[in-house]
């Protein structure tokens, strides 16, 4: 890869949380979506970012909780999109 195709690409990763308001109640990790339908959006709020600060304070690495907690399929690349 040259060094101008690299320059031009951008990674991202993240962490999804999902919550009784999410469009789809379901996930890899809750099929069912039984927490998911009774996590309300305050709590996924507050649980992202107890894990942000555990990854910012580097007690925790940020693939490592995104393939724990992740409701996204990309948990299992670390959140890797």
């Amino acid at each position: 890869m040259s060094s101008s195709t690299a320059a031009n690409q951008v990674r991202a990763s993240h962490i999804l949380i999902k919550h009784q308001g999410s469009r789809r109640k379901a996930s890899w990790k809750d099929p069912e979506g039984r927490v998911i339908s009774t996590t309300t959006r305050d709590a996924a709020v507050s649980q992202l970012k107890l894990l942000r600060d555990d990854i910012v304070s580097n007690k925790a690495k940020f693939d490592e909780v995104a393939s724990r907690y992740s409701d996204c399929s990309s948990a299992k690349r670390g959140g890797d999109l």
